[in-house]
């Protein structure tokens, strides 16, 4: 019986058990992972067109407001400006004629001599003897000739014998008078009308024959020598009035003398002499002077310093509104500067001047305008005045401000001179253009070097060798101290009008 359970469990273990059928649920996400994957690649290759349509977008730029104020041109004086050294209209020396030791000192230095004057005596020493034996030689030389000359009419003597003791004669009278005339020469006198200057002459000192002993200057009337450029000396003419204003504050009129021919080689500019006037002598010769000779009449804008812009091309202007609210960019030309503001030609005769905002457009550029207080705008003074202001300035080599200028321009160096010597005209010129000292800034320099047609190599606001060798150009073509060098003169010279190209 064992065996026989032994026999069917063997042979219920190796005879395979029935397979089971498979769950429907299995199926089922099968299928349905199919269908999913079937539709997201449906999707992919076959896009479904979108019905929808997107809203516009509002793309259109909004016009920038500006603030603008309205501004009418009036008419003022255009002159060509630049500064010069006073000369005396005579300076003479004195000499002594002859040798000795001064005896006698009749004046001082810096007193008021007139002509022939005397101002100190030499000694005679032994010239009082010299002209006795003189005389007396005269005198036996006329007794000579008085007795040969008696002889000759009575017939004892010859017609040599006389022509003999004539000629002895001669001789004795040139030797009086020589000594006579060395004897006058001992007084040394003024040659001129003048103040006596240099003379420090002191009694028992020996002086030389021919020896300069001082000079007398003539202060009346006074010569300013001024240098002009080429590209306004056709505008100045012998004649004219001129205004000058010296360094300690006095204004003169003075009358134009002389206009140079020819052009100096080296500047190209061209030499005129003023003349003032001066009966009282007041003004010492040797002086700086700012010489302002007007030469027409001009429309004008007075504008701040601040609303002035410079152009694509380096050009310096203002930014106005046109009549279609559109940007428009008016170049300039400097007439005169004042302290408070500027007087500039060019743009029409009424225009709407940005004030506001002008450094965020461009021309051709719709903007939307506000206008400006009328209260806030800068006052313009008197078109008619000719004088400069003449407040001081301070300032350290240069004018906080200035010109060059002229605003035609002014063709003296000025780098080396202090506040002092430079006029306020030219402090306010510089204001204009944003320079304060040797603080032009070097991209506007290196622009409007650019525009002149001076290869200045990278506009990087840097002055490099190439920026310093255009500089050294335009100087040289303005007369200006080449020097290669960042000065008031030049950055006056480089915004006028008139400032030549490098081509040139």
């Amino acid at each position: 019986m064992s065996e026989n359970r032994k026999t069917a469990e063997s042979e219920t273990a190796t005879t395979p058990k029935p397979r089971e059928p498979r769950s429907w649920s299995g199926w089922i996400a099968a299928l349905f992972v199919l269908a999913l994957v079937g539709w997201m690649g449906s999707g992919y290759y076959y896009p479904a067109a979108s019905t929808d349509t997107e809203a516009p977008r509002n793309t259109e730029r909004q016009p920038f407001t500006v603030e603008a104020f309205v501004s009418r041109a009036r008419t003022v004086t255009e002159f060509v400006a630049s500064e010069g050294q006073v000369s005396p209209d005579r300076m003479t020396p004195v000499r002594a004629k002859v040798g000795g030791t001064v005896e006698d000192v009749a004046v001082a230095k810096g007193d008021f001599v007139e002509e022939g004057a005397l101002i100190a005596r030499i000694a005679l020493d032994d010239r009082v003897a010299q002209r006795s034996q003189a005389e007396a030689e005269l005198a036996r030389r006329q007794g000579e000739y008085d007795r040969v000359s008696g002889l000759a009419e009575r017939g004892y003597a010859t017609a040599a014998q006389v022509e003999a003791a004539q000629a002895e004669l001669a001789t004795a009278r040139a030797a009086l008078a020589a000594i006579a005339q060395t004897t006058g020469d001992t007084e040394i006198r003024a040659p001129i009308t003048g103040v006596l200057d240099n003379f420090d002459l002191d009694l028992g000192e020996f002086v030389a024959a021919s020896a300069e002993v001082g000079t007398v200057i003539d202060n009346d009337p006074l010569s300013v020598d001024i240098q002009i450029p080429q590209q306004s000396v056709g505008r100045v003419r012998a004649g004219q009035q001129a205004a000058v204003t010296f360094i300690t504050g006095e204004t003169r009129e003075g009358t134009v003398r002389y206009v140079a021919a020819n052009a100096d080689a080296a500047t190209r500019t061209f030499p005129v002499e003023i003349t003032i006037s001066n009966p009282e002598r007041d003004i010492p010769a040797g002086i700086s002077a700012q010489v302002r000779i007007p030469v027409g009449e001009i429309p004008a804008h007075f504008l701040s310093a601040a609303l002035l812009a410079l152009g694509p091309d380096g050009t310096l202007g203002v930014k106005a509104v046109g009549e279609d609210e559109t940007v428009v960019f008016h170049p300039i030309k400097l007439v005169r500067a004042e302290t408070d503001g500027i007087w500039v030609s060019g743009p029409p005769e009424t225009m709407r001047v940005i004030s506001v905002g002008q450094g965020f457009v461009s021309s051709g550029e719709t903007v939307r305008v506000i206008e400006a207080d009328p209260t806030e705008e800068v006052p313009a003074p008197d078109p008619s005045l000719a004088a400069p202001d003449t407040s001081p300035l301070v300032q350290d080599g240069e004018p906080g401000a200035t010109t060059t200028g002229s605003v035609e321009r002014s063709t003296l160096p000025g780098a080396e001179q202090t506040a002092d010597d430079q006029p306020t005209e030219i402090a306010s010129l510089l204001d204009t253009i944003g320079i304060s000292g040797e603080g032009l800034p070097v991209r506007l320099l290196q622009q409007r070097l650019i525009a002149l047609g001076y290869e200045v190599g990278l506009v990087d606001g840097v002055i490099g060798e190439s920026t310093k060798e255009a500089i050294r150009q335009f100087q040289r073509s303005n007369g200006l101290e080449v020097t290669g060098e960042v000065s008031a003169a030049l950055a006056m010279a480089l915004f006028t009008d008139s400032a030549p190209a490098g081509s040139e």
